[in-house]
């Protein structure tokens, strides 16, 4: 049977927090998080991002759900929703599974929508999803050193950090230390270590 983009991407949602499918009106606000400085500093988008850029990043997303392949990517628009409005569009998170039963988890928000611990259930959702429907038994997750806002998220959700790589990460021009962090799908979710002081 054929997938149908966005119809049968999975809809998964925790109180006011629902992931689904990217969408053509989420185009504006990708642009404003893909522009951020946060966003520039620590993950690979084009440098400058424009429209153009988001069109392909709606293309992918559609094209690796529609793939649906055990190495495709899974991604999901993460949108909030308060009583009596249209639900906003707050960010983006997926994973991409190897096929050998491990994937690594990626997340960024929109700048508007950081500080509320949105992330840790947008995560928390995918890792439930990813678990249960994907036969993931160990996530990764991966940063740039110093992006503490990101390494918080996953340190809240149980993952254990592995250390410290060198010039693991490349962005546009140059390569940073990166740290990695996993979780086996056993695992609790809560912290299994101490918060860096």
């Amino acid at each position: 049977m054929a997938f149908r983009y966005p119809d049968d991407v999975p809809v998964l949602a925790s109180g006011e927090v629902t992931l689904r499918a990217h969408r053509q009106q989420d185009l504006d606000a990708i642009v404003e998080q893909a522009r951020d400085v946060e966003m520039v500093r620590y993950t690979t988008v084009p440098r400058p991002y424009g429209r153009d850029d988001a069109h392909d990043f709606l293309q992918r997303a559609a094209s690796e759900w529609e793939k649906g392949t055990p190495t495709s990517r899974r991604g999901w628009a993460i949108t909030t929703s308060a009583a009596g409005e249209q639900p906003r569009f707050r960010g983006t998170v997926d994973y991409r599974p190897t096929g050998v039963g491990t994937a690594t988890i990626g997340f960024g928000l929109h700048p508007a929508a950081r500080g509320a611990g949105l992330m840790g259930r947008a995560v928390s959702l995918v890792l439930d999803y990813a678990f249960t429907h994907d036969d993931i038994e160990v996530m990764h997750w991966q940063a740039v050193v110093g992006n503490w806002a990101s390494r918080k998220t996953v340190w809240k959700l149980g993952f254990r950090l592995e250390g410290t790589v060198r010039k693991l990460l490349v962005q546009p021009g140059s390569a940073h230390d990166g740290w990695i962090a996993t979780l086996h799908r056993d695992d609790p979710r809560r912290p299994c270590e101490p918060w860096p002081t």
